[in-house]
């Protein structure tokens, strides 16, 4: 079941790697190509700072080795999204009508609206920094809204940095039931408010810096620099940390954008059911 599920949405799910003006890699996600010329991704890509490009690639059947790519400005990757900001938005979704991803089939998006607590799941996306594309496997484990707005699927299987964006996939039809995100899991929410303390730390520290010195030392610049350090290893943990319990926002709020943009004349918002 899992070999089928994997030769039939390898090809449709990317890695989005986003670059700093400097060359350096900032960030990576995953999406997938659906609806024949857009790509669904996590909310989160409107949160990225300091980017300045981002690369799309698809992968062959061995996971690893390049398919298709394209390297895009942010700014014109900004202006190919269809949806807002709204915090209530929960994913994001962006034209890729390029002559790169002719080829790349879309996955097809589940009509169904019942999804049952049990029932057999398959994630495909990247995680961390790595470059290559990965499959897992658990089950449905809950359903639930949140703050009265989104439907969401809580499954079993492991998570990481990296896999917001990926497609939930009903292992027995091949079709996607939602969207993977870390916006709920609990470990999101403490790295949150681990960083907010530090950046308000530092702010402090850096008010005072340069007004005392203790034997031709700063103090200040000792503790700006601990901070510094302490930032840093949040930051690793946090991307290698392994999440047993994944969350997914329910594919139908996807379908329901798309089914608002049929009568849109926009050329952005063109698309095939």
């Amino acid at each position: 079941m899992y070999r089928k599920i994997w030769k039939e949405c390898h090809r449709s799910v990317c890695l989005l790697n986003f670059y700093s003006s400097t060359g350096t890699k900032i960030i990576s996600m995953t999406g997938f190509k659906t609806r024949n010329n857009f790509l669904i991704t996590d909310e989160y890509i409107h949160k990225i700072k300091n980017s300045d490009k981002v690369e799309i690639k698809f992968m062959k059947e061995d996971g690893y080795s390049e398919y298709a790519s394209k390297k895009l400005k942010i700014e014109e990757l900004k202006q190919r999204i269809i949806t807002n900001t709204d915090e209530n938005t929960a994913f994001a979704a962006i034209n890729i009508n390029f002559p790169e991803f002719e080829s790349i089939p879309s996955l097809k998006l589940s009509s169904c609206k019942k999804i049952e607590i049990g029932q057999p799941i398959a994630s495909v996306g990247y995680q961390i920094n790595q470059e290559n594309l990965g499959i897992k496997t658990g089950i449905v484990s809950s359903l639930f809204k949140h703050n009265n707005r989104n439907n969401y699927i809580q499954f079993d299987s492991s998570i990481k940095q990296g896999n917001s964006g990926s497609p939930l996939i009903n292992a027995e039809t091949g079709e996607v039931i939602g969207v993977i995100g870390h916006k709920l899991a609990a470990i999101t929410k403490s790295y949150k408010r681990m960083n907010k303390i530090i950046d308000n730390n530092l702010s402090i520290l850096k008010k005072s810096q340069g007004k005392f010195n203790v034997h031709e030392i700063d103090p200040i610049q000792v503790l700006i620099a601990n901070q510094n350090q302490i930032k840093y290893i949040t930051n690793e943990i946090y991307k290698t940390a392994n999440m047993r319990v994944g969350f997914a926002l329910e594919i139908q709020h996807i379908v329901d954008l798309f089914n608002e943009l049929q009568d849109v004349s926009d050329s952005r918002f063109v698309t095939e059911p």
